[in-house]
């Protein structure tokens, strides 16, 4: 028998948590994936208005303790400071 969607999707959030916000060290919360998931969200909206695809977009987490923004390496399983990066673009 399959693994539902609904399994992944608890599967993923529960990884998701195990990881620490890089400015606080404080593991990863629901408010924090319900954030992301809202953050996707309009995304994808942004993406279709202008016509864009993308396959394997980021993912970007926002501590709930903190309100620091993280990228989410889905394939290392990390993550690093979206706010650093922003700020080295900025330079």
């Amino acid at each position: 028998m399959g693994i539902s969607a609904q399994e992944i999707q608890q599967a993923f959030r529960a990884r998701v948590k195990t990881l620490l916000c890089p400015m606080c060290d404080v593991a990863y919360s629901d408010a924090a994936l319900d954030w992301a998931e809202a953050w996707q969200e309009g995304r994808r909206d942004l993406l279709v208005e202008n016509n864009w695809q993308e396959r394997d977009g980021p993912y970007k987490l926002r501590c709930e303790l903190c309100g620091h923004r993280a990228w989410l390496d889905y394939f290392g399983w990390t993550v690093r400071s979206a706010e650093e990066q922003a700020a080295d673009s900025r330079d």
